[in-house]
C-alpha cells in the first residue's frame, strides 16, 4: 500500500521536476547567449505566451488548426479501421495492400507536402499531409489488433452461435483495445504536429502554422516559442484524453 502511494507521488512529482529542470536550463542558456532575439528570457517568453490569450486571432488560429487536425485524424482512423477489418475478413487483401502501405509510410513528408500544395489548396493540403502519414500507423495498429484476437475463442463463439453484439463487446474489443490505444497514443500528437508543419509551408490562413511563420519573419522569437508551447499543450491534452479513455476502457474490460 505504501509503495503504491510512493509510486503515485513520484508519477506526479517527477514530470514536474523534469519541466522545472528544462526551464532552468533554458534560462541559463538565455542568460549566456544574452541576445533576446535569439534566446528570449523566460519572463519575456511567458509574457508573450499569456498575451496571446488576449488576441482574437489566437482563438481563430487554434480553432481552424484543430478543425484540420480533427478532419485528418477522423478520416485516417475511420479508413484504417474499415480497411483493417476488410483485410482481416479477406486475408489476400492484406498482402495486396502491403506495398501500397509501405510506399505511403516511407514517402518523404517534404515531398508529400510539396505535391499536396501543387494539387490542392492550403486547407486540403494540410489535411492530406497529416492523413497520409498517420493513416499507415493506424492501419497497422488496427490490423495487428484484429490478428491479436484469440482464434480459439473465435472458434468457440462460432460453435456456440454467440450473437454478434456479444462477440464484438465481449470478445473482439477487449482483446483489441491494447493495440488500438497504442496506435492512437503514438499518432494523435503526431497528427497535430504534421498539420502545423504543413500550415507553415502552405502558409495556411487562420492557423497556428501561419502565426509561427509571421513570428519567424518578424524575428519575434518569444512569440514563436509561445506558439510552440501552445502546440505542445494541445498535443499533450489530446494524449491525456486518450489515456483517460484508455483507463476507462480497461476498467470496462
Amino acid at each position: 500500500m505504501r509503495s503504491e502511494k510512493i509510486s503515485k507521488i513520484l508519477n506526479i512529482v517527477l514530470p514536474i521536476a523534469t519541466m522545472v529542470v528544462v526551464v532552468i536550463v533554458y534560462a541559463i542558456v538565455s542568460k549566456v547567449v544574452g541576445i533576446d532575439m535569439l534566446v528570449p528570457s523566460v519572463p519575456s517568453t511567458l509574457k508573450q505566451f499569456f498575451s496571446l490569450f488576449a488576441q482574437k486571432s489566437f482563438y481563430v488560429a487554434v480553432f481552424w488548426t484543430l478543425v484540420r487536425a480533427f478532419i485528418s485524424y477522423f478520416l485516417a482512423i475511420v479508413l484504417a479501421a474499415l480497411l483493417a477489418f476488410a483485410t482481416y475478413a479477406f486475408k489476400p487483401l492484406r498482402s495486396a495492400l502491403a506495398p501500397l502501405i509501405v510506399l505511403v509510410r516511407i514517402m518523404p513528408t517534404m515531398s508529400l507536402i510539396l505535391l499536396a500544395l501543387i494539387w490542392f489548396d492550403s486547407f486540403e493540403a494540410t489535411i492530406l499531409v497529416a492523413f497520409s502519414v498517420v493513416f499507415p500507423m493506424l492501419y497497422t495498429a488496427f490490423a495487428d489488433a484484429f490478428e491479436s484476437v484469440d482464434k480459439d475463442l473465435i472458434e468457440m463463439a462460432r460453435v456456440y452461435k454467440v450473437d454478434t453484439k456479444t462477440k464484438v463487446f465481449s470478445l473482439y474489443l477487449p482483446q483489441m483495445s491494447s493495440n488500438i490505444f497504442t496506435g492512437i497514443k503514438s499518432s494523435i500528437g503526431l497528427n497535430l504536429k504534421l498539420v502545423i508543419a504543413a500550415e507553415v509551408l502552405a502558409q495556411t490562413a487562420k492557423s497556428i502554422g501561419i502565426e509561427m511563420q509571421f513570428a519567424k519573419i518578424n524575428l519575434d522569437t518569444a512569440t514563436l516559442i509561445a506558439w510552440t508551447v501552445v502546440a505542445i499543450v494541445l498535443g499533450a491534452l489530446f494524449e491525456g484524453i486518450v489515456r483517460l479513455i484508455e483507463k476507462k476502457a480497461v476498467k470496462w474490460k
